[in-house]
């Protein structure tokens, strides 16, 4: 059957959550959970995807690609800790400097016991050799070092040497890994001074004083060390699944302020964060475009957060007033990934956020710089993804027609007692004028089974000028979607700070095109613990240079004119024309 064919019914399977799972779903109907394709133990498929179609946007090129990589939770140990349920990611991350998006993926780990003990797997590196051909380096990255029990990453400049550098979150001691520009990376989290022990999850790079070097914010989960042996059944059939974080008090986010030595100071509780977090995603931009980095911060279970810059690097916790803490219910949900990007072409940057099963997930549009309104409904977004638990995700344009289009990457926490099954479909929303069509369909093979998604990144791995996807799950194989849709004409442009930061988060980047200008917003964090390509690509109407406006962090304007179409250009600060 169809997975996309649910069935109603009433199936109350909350596991030991109380009062607050029935909050969560008191504004929905129940959804009784239908036959679903499964996998064995080994991540294999027992139902194989249909055939892929012509006018399909998306072709699994995984087989031949050379990579080969699942990221493991330890469910095997069934033990049905917290910590299982939320990895992993994956980072597009240009390492060697060479022009191609190169892979980075986390591991994850396995669980020991009783009681629970943690232990990390080797994450991997795939360097890209062009003609989707990766090969796998960690072992000569110097990134075989299990470590701890990883659950996503994010990548940054940090010591500005022209370089990409990457950090890994995990439940345990979150890791810091420098670039030595030759091939490989050293682990500095010792010399960073970069302490992070606990359950940490998302992370994004962005400079909060303005002096050009990137700081790092990182969401924390819960604080469940000492807890991990908890036992949640379900209190109608009496079956133990894993336990949801209201079971766990609240692990404190972290900000950490770079001292351009290659060290980090912690300024966390002089800044004005809140310590009622359950941190699982977060976006970094200029949201007021008042030349000061924002973050936004999805929280599960807890209202989410929105901290809008100051010019003393402080922070207003505004989520409530602004209208993104809550769901349209007015109470808080359970929030995964999160992206911004203008999904409505009015110039402003909008928020769209992943939540839990019975949930919507939400679409906050910008109605002013500071205040946000939930067009969830109005955007046809209502609805289709209520049944399923919502992780990575992304505002993207795939089709490049110059409208932000959506991809929901789902897959539930619950191996038996989730309202659907633990396997679920992944989505892609088709934007048309500021609303959505549902064209998953149309989609590709990959959408037409069932996944435990988490993580996804989007960049343009064959640099053809179309943002291809690719697609982390618990027990199973990663998938590499090669996007099918590309133009003839697109404009690919790498915005590059030298007063600001180098990977520019805070920007903003305009082209005109089709009559209107479209308005892309640089950003750090994005998705669900992943890390996207960072380049800007826009569609072109023709094969002549165009002029591309770029407002930096901080507040200075510059248009650079004679961008060519058809590769990527790297517009660095300081050389185009300043625009008072």
């Amino acid at each position: 059957m169809s997975i996309m064919a649910l069935g109603c019914g009433t199936n109350d399977t909350s596991t030991g959550n109380g009062s607050l799972a029935k909050t969560r779903a008191s504004h929905v109907t129940e959804f009784k959970a239908p036959d679903i394709i499964a996998f064995d133990e080994s991540g294999a498929a027992t139902e194989t995807p249909r055939e892929q179609r012509e006018d399909d946007w998306f072709e699994d090129v995984t087989d031949r690609s050379g990579v080969r990589f699942s990221y493991r939770n330890g469910r095997e140990a069934g033990l049905y800790s917290v910590v299982e349920t939320i990895g992993g990611g994956v980072a597009m991350i240009d390492y060697d400097q060479d022009g191609d998006l190169d892979l980075f993926f986390p591991g994850g780990g396995r669980i020991d016991g009783p009681p629970p003990r943690f232990k990390g797997r080797p994450s991997a590196l795939y360097r890209n050799d062009g003609e989707w051909q990766f090969v796998d380096v960690t072992v000569q990255a110097g990134l075989d070092d299990p470590g701890d029990y990883s659950l996503g990453c994010a990548v940054a400049d940090y010591d500005r040497d022209g370089f990409s550098d990457l950090l890994v979150t995990c439940y345990g001691t979150s890791r810091l890994y420098r670039n030595n520009r030759v091939g490989g990376f050293l682990d500095a989290t010792t010399d960073s001074r970069l302490s992070l022990v606990g359950c940490y999850t998302a992370a994004a790079w962005a400079d909060v004083d303005c002096d050009g070097w990137p700081d790092l914010y990182v969401t924390g989960y819960v604080q469940c060390e000492g807890r991990e042996d908890k036992e949640c059944i379900e209190a109608l059939r009496g079956i133990r699944d894993t336990c949801g974080p209201w079971h766990y008090p609240a692990l404190p986010d972290r900000l950490f302020r770079n001292l351009h030595d290659g060290t980090f100071e912690d300024i966390s509780g002089a800044t004005g964060l809140s310590d009622k977090g359950k941190g699982l995603g977060v976006v970094a931009a200029d949201f007021d475009q008042n030349g000061r980095i924002d973050f936004f911060v999805a929280n599960d279970t807890i209202a989410n957060h929105l901290y809008l810059g100051r010019p003393d690097a402080r922070f207003d916790e505004t989520g409530l007033e602004s209208g993104v803490a809550v769901g349209f219910a007015g109470t808080p949900e359970g929030s995964m990934g999160v992206d911004l990007g203008d999904f409505d072409g009015d110039g402003h940057g909008d928020l769209f956020v992943t939540n839990f099963e019975m949930e919507d997930n939400a679409l906050y549009r910008a109605v002013s710089d500071t205040s946000f309104a939930d067009r969830t409904l109005q955007a046809n977004l209502g609805d289709v993804c209520r049944r399923f638990v919502g992780f990575g995700t992304g505002l993207v344009d795939f089709d490049l027609d110059g409208w932000l289009d959506i991809f929901v990457i789902n897959g539930s926490v619950h191996y038996s007692t989730g309202r659907t099954p633990y396997v679920q479909p992944a989505f892609v929303f088709r934007n048309v004028g500021g609303r959505f069509e549902d064209v998953s369909t149309r989609a590709g093979p990959y959408f037409s089974t069932g996944h435990v998604g988490r993580g996804a990144a989007v960049g343009d791995l064959d640099n053809d000028g179309a943002l291809d996807l690719v697609i982390v799950h618990q027990n199973q194989p990663v998938r590499l979607l090669r996007n099918r849709l590309s133009r003839m004409y697109w404009v690919s442009v790498l915005p590059r700070g030298v007063v600001s930061t180098p990977n520019a988060v805070g920007a903003t980047v305009a082209m005109d095109y089709a009559g209107r200008t479209i308005v892309r917003h640089v950003r750090g964090g994005s998705g669900y613990l992943s890390h996207f390509d960072q380049r800007i690509l826009f569609p072109a109407e023709d094969d002549q240079p165009k002029r591309v406006t770029v407002r930096w962090p901080c507040g200075v304007t510059e248009v650079f004119a004679d961008v060519p179409v058809c590769e990527t250009k790297e517009l660095v600060e300081g050389t185009g024309q300043s625009e008072s």
